[in-house]
């Protein structure tokens, strides 16, 4: 009885075409049960394939017996070790490297509708599409990360130049903003692709080396905070036509907060590394921060005990109206500035009917 041979790539194209199908019917509501049917069936028949493929693989070649020499012709010891190391060095092959993912047509179709969204909503706020090299100098990148300078991805010398892959891209568009010597003043760019960091990978947690990022920038002067509230509303726009649900955004200004550091009495020297410490606030808990900024960065732990009184405090203009109340934060110049600007702010994202955000 002859078997039936499958071709098993094109069986995997199948499976991807009709997944993909079946995720735009889901998308659009239609029925799915023909859909699922089929997919079903399909995945069925790849796996009895699979399978009589593997079978047929352990059966033992025969061996065939010299008379004459009294030698047993087939695989030597040797001939075996070899095979393995093949079969060693093709599995390190077929993988992926560290921190970074494959993904299937389903995935990059539910992309390109996310893409595709927020796409839309850069050019209704006027903004005009960038794309910049995926690797730049390495002295265009480095010095600018501080802390962080050590993620980025160094390549090695590529025909005399240092380079390294981008490590997002402000600093690619600020290269390129400065190679055209200040011609025009005032822009509004967006940028979709990949970006690197040599990060410690956790991904469970989405936290990639290769990952996707979207940029909208607006540079040149503008009116106080008119940038800031502007790319705020488009924020807001993205994730409602999303449909991500209920969603808050939180703000802060480096000025506030350098003046709370001036005020509770951060030495000049450590603003950065303990301004670092705090923006991990998000991810871990005060006590945790605190440690960190009094045990690895030398802060007085009765300083860090005033930082934690403000860093600890949320809410939206009733707590800007809680810090214009207090008499010695106003008293900071960099302080009173920073409020004053959240103030304009406020007043800008309630005409965009975002400030409930």
């Amino acid at each position: 009885m002859s078997e039936t041979q499958v071709d098993i790539p094109a069986l995997e194209a199948q499976i991807a075409a009709e997944t993909a199908k079946f995720n735009e019917l889901r998308l659009k509501g239609l029925p799915l049960d023909e859909a699922k049917k089929t997919l079903s069936e399909l995945k069925k028949t790849l796996a009895l394939a699979k399978n009589a493929g593997k079978v047929k693989e352990k059966k033992e070649k025969p061996k065939e017996i010299s008379v004459a020499d009294g030698e047993v012709k087939g695989e030597s010891k040797e001939g075996k070790g070899e095979g393995k190391e093949e079969k060693k060095k093709e599995r390190l092959l077929l993988k992926t490297a560290k921190g970074t993912r494959d993904y299937g047509p389903a995935e990059m179709y539910l992309r390109a509708h996310i893409e595709t969204i927020i796409k839309d909503c850069f050019l209704l706020y006027g903004g005009a599409c960038l794309d910049t090299p995926v690797f730049e100098r390495k002295d265009v990148l480095t010095d600018k990360y501080g802390e962080d300078a050590k993620l980025i991805f160094d390549l090695m010398d590529q025909g005399g130049e240092q380079l390294a892959l981008r490590y997002d891209h402000t600093v690619p568009l600020a290269r390129y903003l400065a190679m055209l010597g200040g011609q025009a003043p005032q822009h509004k760019l967006w940028q979709v692709g990949k970006v690197y960091r040599r990060d410690n990978p956790v991904m469970s947690k989405g936290r990639m080396r290769e990952f996707m990022q979207a940029d909208f920038d607006i540079t040149g002067v503008w009116d106080p905070m008119i940038p800031d509230a502007e790319l705020l509303s488009l924020l807001c726009t993205i994730l409602t036509k999303l449909d991500v649900g209920e969603f808050t955004i939180k703000l802060n200004h480096r000025k506030i907060l350098d003046g709370i550091f001036e005020v509770c009495g951060v030495p000049a020297d450590k603003i950065r590394s303990i301004s670092s410490a705090v923006d991990k606030l998000d991810k871990m808990p005060w006590l945790e921060v605190k440690k960190e900024m009094t045990e690895e960065k030398g802060l007085d732990p009765a300083v860090a005990d005033k930082i934690g009184e403000y860093v600890k405090l949320k809410g939206g203009p009733d707590l800007l109206a809680q810090l214009e109340a207090d008499a010695t934060l106003t008293a900071n110049p960099s302080a009173k500035q920073g409020l004053s600007d959240m103030a304009i702010l406020f007043r800008l994202l309630k005409a965009y009917k975002v400030i409930d955000k």
